[in-house]
């Protein structure tokens, strides 16, 4: 019976793993349509105050604050149908206002305003009842790669999507809201959302870490508006920019998830940056000649960077206890508030600046982009290092994956010496070689916290060392 029923569990959890990973998916390419691209957006006298996008942008960051600050009161939001299918009809509201003032020619006016604060108010519930069903799902092997298939697969429905006739891409964005909602309202059913009501000082953003999440989406705004908004083919230039994206991120991907199995580490925190500085440098070196080029590497970069951050963010609600929605909200408004900074300086290098002064510009923005990446990008090692144990003693080799035989052996451990979760959480890590500094790199806890959680299970194994530890762990039965 108990088998039966962990293989039961082990089933649910993937299908809710593959609803996840379709609703963001759907959710990134309706975003993608109706505001990245600017399709439905004027763009004539003015990129940024004419586009959905900065708007939306404004109406998005102003929820998810309000989301934010009373998620410990009434989170979890998944659980209210209200706002999990309430949310994606006020997106299609938002959307309809949009089409209002520029498909059917209206022009800039209230109405587009209107319409894109709408879409952003409605894409902030989409995304707090999305954050919940992938907090639930986390997993330290899986979490990047449910985010990583729903960008790609977002990048083949795009891809699919733009090329229909105008009508039939209306009405398929029409009903793509409705679709994500539904993709994350089954994924729920096959999870458990619990409420959160306490938390732990790890359930927070560092300063270091908010500065990233900032500073890293100013030249990725800055790009959008200079060298993608107005362009004479929006349709032709985001097309081409994509496919060249999706085999970039398809190549990355299937790369990670080979060293994520076989090594224990990963290959997007090490690619993310060099993408974006290139795409800025390639611009700064050679201007529209290279935009192109440039506008595939930036757009990687941002794809990418969304698959960090996010999955980044899931890491610390889980580890802190702390509602997802919390973590999310303060974590998308830093990097929308980035956004809308890098679009303000596109917007004023565009309207007030000449030639070189845009140049200068652009430079200038490079310049923080690099220095953000020396200052600011450290992201948790994954890499696998041996260290002295509190003990004094080396660690011992170990696998850099834990077999289905040993990870019984954990499973036993626990149950008979009563290790909590973040002991479980240390054993595991030990058991894989990790020395103190990478757990502590990797988990965001401090080396002393993570020393004492390993004292605990020295003390509760009546062990003496992390070599003792591996060897009792290796005998059990």
């Amino acid at each position: 019976w108990s088998g039966g029923t962990i293989k039961l569990l082990s089933k649910n959890k993937h299908l809710a793993s593959l609803f996840c990973a379709l609703g963001f998916s759907i959710y990134w390419t309706w975003l993608l349509f109706v505001l990245l691209t600017g399709f439905f957006s004027s763009a004539q006298s003015s990129p940024v105050f004419d586009s959905a996008w900065f708007w939306s942008t404004l109406g998005h960051i102003a929820t998810l604050a309000m989301l934010g600050a009373l998620s410990k009161q009434y989170s979890p939001y998944s659980n209210n149908r209200a706002i999990l299918f309430g949310s994606p009809l006020v997106s299609m509201l938002g959307f309809a206002m949009i089409l209002y003032a520029n498909v059917l020619g209206s022009g800039l006016n209230g109405a587009l305003i209107f319409g894109a604060i709408t879409v952003g108010v409605g894409t902030s519930g989409q995304l707090v009842c999305w954050c919940e069903l992938y907090s639930s799902l986390y997993s330290n092997n899986k979490k990047r790669l449910i985010l990583s298939i729903g960008v790609i697969v977002s990048e083949i429905v795009f891809l699919a999507l733009a090329v229909l006739p105008r009508p039939a891409m209306v009405a398929s964005l029409f009903v793509l809201p409705l679709l994500s909602a539904l993709c994350v309202h089954l994924g729920l059913k096959k999870s458990t959302i619990e409420p959160h009501r306490e938390s732990s000082d790890e359930g927070r953003l560092s300063l270091r870490f908010a500065l990233f999440c900032l500073v890293y989406s100013i030249p990725l705004g800055f790009f959008q508006v200079r060298f993608l908004f107005g362009s004479n083919d929006t349709v032709l230039s985001w097309i081409t920019t994509i496919a060249f994206s999706f085999a970039f991120l398809l190549v990355i991907v299937a790369i990670d998830g080979y060293m994520a199995s076989k090594r224990d580490t990963s290959l997007i925190p090490k690619t993310v940056i060099p993408f974006a500085i290139g795409g800025l440098l390639l611009i700064a070196t050679f201007g529209d000649e290279r935009a192109a080029v440039s506008g595939i590497l930036v757009y990687s970069a941002q794809q990418l960077l969304t698959i960090l951050l996010y999955s980044e963010f899931a890491k610390i609600a889980h580890n802190g206890r702390t509602s997802p929605a919390k973590i999310f909200a303060l974590g998308v408004c830093l990097t929308d508030g980035g956004f809308i900074l890098g679009m303000l300086v596109g917007e004023i290098s565009i309207t007030f600046l000449g030639s070189f002064y845009l140049e200068l510009t652009l430079g200038v923005v490079y310049i923080v982009a690099l220095a953000g990446f020396l200052l600011l990008s450290r992201f948790p090692s994954e890499s696998i290092s041996n260290e002295d144990d509190t003990s004094g003693r080396a660690n011992a080799k170990a696998p850099s994956s834990l077999s289905p035989a040993m990870q019984s052996k954990i499973d036993r451990a626990v149950a008979e010496y009563s290790l909590t979760v973040r002991e479980t959480e240390m054993l595991s890590y030990i058991l894989r070689g990790k020395s103190v500094p990478a757990i502590a790199s990797e988990t965001y806890l401090s080396r002393n916290t993570v020393k004492t959680h390993i004292v605990h299970i020295y003390q509760k194994i009546n062990v003496h060392s992390r070599d003792e530890l591996i060897a009792f762990i290796e005998n059990l039965d």
